[in-house]
């Protein structure tokens, strides 16, 4: 069983890297070297299933998760450069076209109003509807993020002054 399992797999990976290799357009480096370390994890995980030995990697990756998320803001400040590489990354993402705040990072009318998914021509009773249901929705008192919490609250600041 196992044989066949890997037997897949590896076909798998061939069939994969030959579409990436030979049969799309030019790929850049950084991009294949992301997607073999995938399908060498995927390929590494599909093993350790089948021979049984995943439990306690499931179970260490639980475990870690919750430091890890709480951490993150510990790594970013001992560690700067993870944070303007995460900076750099959100600016690329964000594409050519993408809107740039002031350098006061203040939160512009047109920002605020696509925050609370309202028109151009918004009330002051539309702005307050949408900031009391997205607040209902994200407050982090009920288990919703802070950081979107603070766009709800700038935005409403924004549009009502």
């Amino acid at each position: 069983m196992i044989p066949l399992m890997l037997g897949l797999i590896a076909a798998t990976a061939l069939v994969v890297l030959f579409r990436l290799l030979w049969l799309s357009a030019p790929v850049k480096k950084s991009t294949l070297v992301i997607t073999l370390a995938t399908l060498a994890l995927v390929a590494a995980l599909a093993v350790l299933a089948a021979t049984g030995r995943l439990h306690w990697l499931a179970a260490a990756a639980a475990a870690l998760l919750p430091f890890l998320r709480r951490s993150a803001g510990l790594l970013v400040r001992f560690f700067p450069i993870l944070g303007r590489l995460f900076m750099a990354f959100r600016q690329q993402r964000s594409g050519p076209g993408g809107a740039a705040r002031p350098a006061a990072g203040a939160m512009s009318r047109q920002e605020a109003l696509s925050v609370l998914g309202l028109g151009a021509n918004a009330t002051k009773q539309e702005i307050i509807d949408a900031h009391r249901r997205l607040m209902a929705k994200n407050h982090p008192d009920k288990g919703g993020s802070t950081f979107i919490a603070q766009q709800l609250n700038e935005a409403k600041r924004v549009l009502l002054g």
